[in-house]
């Protein structure tokens, strides 16, 4: 039968990149390793709001297939005793977030207007005035409009330098021309059918043409913030699209650097890097959303550090001799947040075979529900082999741990 166990840590492959849960502004030794080695680093930290965020979650193949029901969950507060208290955070962040760049990496501060200025200031002492690069301005469409001033649509973005010599290539982040044209240009089309647009200065003709790139400025206005419905949604509150991630990272990046996120919130920052071919750190104070940001992540070479929980709920799973199968029957939850009509593998949202060593998960083979494969893979074949440990996340979640014992 399978008892429930703890673990402290999941591997997968050779468990190079790393997902942690901890606080941001106190790194544990195991990253302060990696002082001088990071090539970019971003954070997005609480803004303090004052606010406390909630997120929703689907559950169960039909939750996954059409969107609901879900569940509706506790987040993250964004309240601070006072201005001093947030600082000091914000503060220990940025610091450590420079002792981790190489001499060519990068840093970006992510906020709003509430603490975008004395955050500037902090960040001028702890780089140097001399090494800002950019506030970019993200600018977007959403929510509702104020009567009493001019409505606050836009995010800021701090970029600073490590050191003089930092990498940056913006070719590396192409517009289309043709979508970017200037209203007091002529329109024209050349011998060979190319339209330009051109115009006359000195004597001399100047031309720009549609299928030539143009590169952004610091004021973004052609990414959107990710609406209800977006494929790419994971119910995080503040979740930033993958899009404008790709538009910080790929001028400052190459493949094989490491990134950094030590507010790692969805992991949209885990997955661009990802999907780049770079290494990630990425760190969360709430284990829950270290589940959220795997869940995400391919994962093929990972070492997520945060424990399993130790609550006593018991799988139910069986072994059929005759099929040569595992058989995944689900999990015993009741009260909060499950709804009375929720049980059995409805409850699982993904679930893993592996090994546990000593205080770690060693995984083999992962099944996770997506919008793309809301149906979870419910039975393997093992053969009359070893039993394996299970490491299961519920929808809510919480990862559990089980190991194989003997009746």
């Amino acid at each position: 039968m399978y008892q429930q166990v703890q673990v402290h840590r999941t591997v997968y492959g050779a468990g190079e990149d790393q997902l942690l849960q901890g606080d941001g502004s106190r790194l544990p030794r195991d990253i302060r390793k990696k002082a001088g080695q990071i090539q970019c680093v971003y954070l997005d930290p609480p803004f303090m709001t004052g606010k406390v965020f909630r997120r929703k979650r689907p559950w169960g193949e039909k939750g996954w297939r059409k969107g609901s029901p879900v569940l509706e969950l506790p987040g993250y507060e964004d309240r601070f005793a006072d201005e001093q208290s947030y600082l000091k955070m914000i503060r220990r962040m940025v610091a450590a977030s420079r002792d981790l760049l190489r001499p060519e990496g990068v840093f970006y501060l992510h906020l709003d207007w509430r603490m975008n200025g004395p955050a500037r200031t902090m960040c001028d002492r702890i780089f140097g005035k001399d090494r800002f690069l950019n506030e970019i301005i993200w600018s977007y469409e959403s929510g509702g409009r104020s009567k009493k001033t001019f409505s606050r649509k836009h995010d800021n973005i701090l970029m600073y330098a490590k050191g003089k010599d930092y990498r940056f290539d913006i070719t590396r982040v192409p517009l289309p021309r043709g979508e970017n044209r200037q209203n007091h240009m002529a329109r024209n089309m050349d011998e060979n059918g190319r339209m330009y647009s051109s115009i006359r200065s000195g004597g001399k003709e100047y031309r720009y043409y549609d299928d030539e790139p143009v590169y952004p400025g610091d004021v973004w206005n052609d990414i959107s913030i990710l609406q209800q419905r977006d494929p790419e949604r994971t119910g995080f509150m503040t979740q930033k699209p993958v899009k404008l991630l790709e538009r910080m990272l790929k001028p400052v990046t190459e493949p094989g650097d490491w990134v950094a996120d030590l507010c790692c919130g969805s992991g949209t920052t885990l997955v661009t890097a990802e999907q780049l071919g770079c290494h990630y750190i990425g760190m969360d104070r709430n284990p829950e959303t270290v589940a959220l940001s795997l869940a995400r992540l391919e994962g093929k070479n990972l070492t997520v550090q945060s424990s399993t929980a130790m609550d006593g709920k018991a799988l139910r799973a069986r072994y059929d001799a005759v099929s040569g199968r595992l058989m995944l029957e689900g999990l015993d939850l009741s009260g909060e947040p499950w709804p009375e009509a929720a049980k059995g593998a409805d409850l699982i949202e993904s679930w893993e075979t592996g090994a546990i060593e000593k205080d770690a998960f060693i995984s083999q083979r992962r099944f996770q529900r997506s919008f793309q494969y809301p149906a979870l893979v419910e039975s393997l074949a093992i053969g009359a082999g070893k039993m394996p440990d299970l490491l299961l996340t519920d929808a809510a979640g919480t990862r559990r741990a089980y190991q194989w014992r003997d009746e």
